[in-house]
């Protein structure tokens, strides 16, 4: 959109006036271009909202260069940069007083007998679903082995910390500082079969399963790529520590979020705390 193009063009210049080469890409740019172009630099700034920055996160998967974001969302709640204001913590990235941070994705692969059906990435979440809205499905969850329940419910979560404060928050999952390399597993209104939310070790295998013919399952990638799930199919899902780095000017950066995005707020009566 013309918004981030064009600040794109400013900061480029105000860039190449300091002696850093900059070069403009767009999010949808092909996976190969993309990648390599990410490769060669020392770092990517994207320009948009929280689902621009998670799109590209996902698409370079694999590639070690740090991200960091500029706000042209709503919320913005992993952009570092806001739209207004930009030069001076811009510059402060250029000293070297930014840090890197390193945060869990979600690998995921869907198994058909023993194909492998499709596979990839995920850097919020993967949700496994009804496809027609108001109808629940059966699924049966097992974490490492051990088959913990069956239930009727309108979907489960599988989110990394970094996106708990998305779909998982909403469907009363926890919040989790992305620091902790935790896998959760929230439940979406079950009512046939229960299993409260549940954060497991990184290195721990989740499989989901559709069991119920006739369920028109789907299962959504950080809420941007959809595919469907058939009952013999077989959903696994584990942590990928460190797979998505990024560059952070203040290290308490996510519990300041919390309040200033209103995701966490003070009740009527409440002295606001200092």
């Amino acid at each position: 959109s013309p918004q981030p193009r064009d600040m794109a063009v400013r900061v480029r210049d105000w860039l190449l006036r300091r002696g850093i080469r900059c070069e403009i890409r767009s999010a949808e740019l092909d996976a190969p271009r993309l990648r390599a172009s990410a490769a060669a630099s020392d770092a990517v700034l994207v320009l948009g909202g929280d689902g621009t920055i998670i799109g590209v996160a996902r698409r370079l998967a694999g590639v070690k260069t740090p991200l960091l974001g500029m706000n042209f969302g709503r919320v913005g709640f992993l952009a570092e940069l806001s739209a207004q204001n930009w030069e001076l913590p811009l510059a402060g990235l250029l000293e070297g007083r930014w840090r890197l941070e390193k945060h869990l994705a979600l690998r995921w692969r869907v198994l058909s007998g023993q194909s492998v059906k499709n596979e990839g990435m995920a850097i919020n979440d993967l949700v496994t679903a009804h496809g027609v809205v108001a109808r629940a499905v059966s699924l049966r969850l097992e974490i490492d082995g051990v088959p913990l329940s069956t239930m009727r419910c309108d979907g489960i979560i599988v989110s990394t910390p970094l996106g708990s404060t998305a779909y998982n928050a909403s469907a009363g999952g926890p919040l989790t500082v992305p620091s902790m390399n935790a896998q959760l597993v929230t439940p979406i209104c079950p009512f046939g079969g229960a299993c409260p939310p549940l954060a497991v070790p990184s290195s721990s295998l989740i499989r989901i399963a559709a069991c119920r013919t006739g369920d028109e399952v789907l299962l959504s990638i950080d809420g941007q790529e959809n595919l469907p799930l058939s009952v013999s199919d077989v959903l696994e899902i584990t942590g990928s520590p460190e797979e998505l780095q990024m560059l952070v000017s203040d290290s308490s950066w996510y519990l300041r979020r919390l309040v200033e995005r209103g995701v966490v707020t003070s009740g009527p009566g409440c002295q606001t705390l200092g």
